[in-house]
């Protein structure tokens, strides 16, 4: 016992804490209750959970696992990413072989159960597969539908195809709400009886955008680099590498000061951007939450005199949205940096800069 206590507490905080029953998973109590009704009634149907990652779409599959096959589930299930076996020759091999083999070990423990005599296929990154590998597994999955079930677990449904998802039922997961994402986080410093500030706490859960995957790993980090210290807000920026506020505010000001030219201002900007370790997704987080976020919409309302303020707001958001899908084809941070100062300067928007002290 205290082996395996052991054990349990050298583990990763995602592992450690990860629910291991429908009824522990926060934030997805709709989905929740579907799932759990369908292995209730016996039909468990073929599944694709899609959404933003950390957001439980693996731990939800493999908590519905562990109640149709109780502690045998390990021999009833195949575990498979879709990113390391992404080809054709996967489908072929370890799934179809898998699928095409009835299980007689669930009978001894499931006589009654029909659902427990069904074998599960999880996928997860599916939508790392090629075309040719999701084509022979839609045709895999008609084949054995009488003897296993398929859960894809992807994070852009629009990269599986729609043979696939045509068979399957569709579930998306949202980015976990901040209240159940707080309780959460609050649950486990308490456990693992940590100081820390409130402030501190909020950061964490906002930089972690709903991914609580993402919040655990920064806790841990925190709590393993202040031991028996009170953790701060400053402290969170230092583990995260997140540019601190009076690094933003410079950054917002320099962004929407029209009285500089824009080579003065490109420089500027990058002084700030190599001072703080600002990357072109940290910019364009920052300028959309100043444009959007509601804490500070009455604020910007009152330094704006324009007749065209939506217009211009609209069109900095759609190109900045245009730049983000650049970033990963690896474009020149240069050249990206260049094109939000020019979209700004082009969409002009009658600030009051020197008012800018909050945002």
């Amino acid at each position: 016992m205290d082996k395996y206590k052991n054990k349990k507490e050298n583990l990763p905080w995602v592992e450690k804490y990860r629910p291991n029953t429908l009824d522990t998973i926060i934030s997805h109590t709709e989905i929740i209750n579907t799932i759990t009704n369908l292995i209730n009634n016996n039909h468990f149907p073929h599944m694709i959970f899609y959404g933003p990652p950390g957001t439980g779409k693996t731990t939800t599959i493999l908590a519905a696992a562990k109640k149709l096959y109780g502690k045998n589930y390990h021999s009833m299930i195949l575990e498979l990413n879709g990113s390391d076996d992404r080809g054709i020759n996967v489908v072929r091999d370890q799934i179809k072989d898998f699928s095409s083999t009835t299980s007689k070990i669930s009978n001894i423990f499931n006589k009654e159960d029909m659902m427990g005599n069904i074998k599960l296929v999880i996928l997860d990154e599916a939508d790392s597969m090629t075309y040719d590998a999701q084509f022979a597994l839609r045709r895999v999955i008609e084949l054995y539908t009488e003897t296993t079930r398929f859960c894809l677990i992807c994070n852009y449904l629009t990269k599986i195809i729609p043979a696939l998802q045509s068979r399957c039922m569709l579930f998306r997961f949202s980015p976990i709400k901040f209240t159940d994402h707080f309780n959460k986080i609050t649950d486990i410093i308490k456990q693992e009886n940590i100081f820390i500030d409130e402030e501190a706490i909020n950061q964490i859960i906002l930089l972690a955008e709903g991914d609580m995957r993402k919040s655990l790993n920064v806790l841990q980090s925190l709590a393993m680099s202040y031991k028996k210290q009170t953790i701060c807000l400053k402290n969170v920026y230092e583990i995260t590498g997140y540019p601190d506020e009076s690094y933003r505010i410079n950054l917002i000001k320099e962004l929407f000061n029209y009285d500089r030219k824009i080579d003065d201002k490109y420089n500027k900007i990058l002084n700030i951007v190599n001072e703080s370790n600002f990357s072109i997704i940290d910019i364009i987080r920052e300028i959309i939450n100043f444009l959007t976020n509601k804490k500070f919409r009455k604020l910007f309302i009152k330094l704006i005199n324009s007749d065209n303020i939506d217009n211009n707001i609209i069109n900095i958001i759609n190109h900045l949205s245009k730049i983000e899908i650049y970033t990963a084809n690896n474009t020149n941070n240069d050249t990206l940096l260049l094109s939000i100062i020019s979209i700004i300067h082009v969409n002009y928007l009658n600030i009051n800069i020197n008012n800018l002290k909050i945002f």
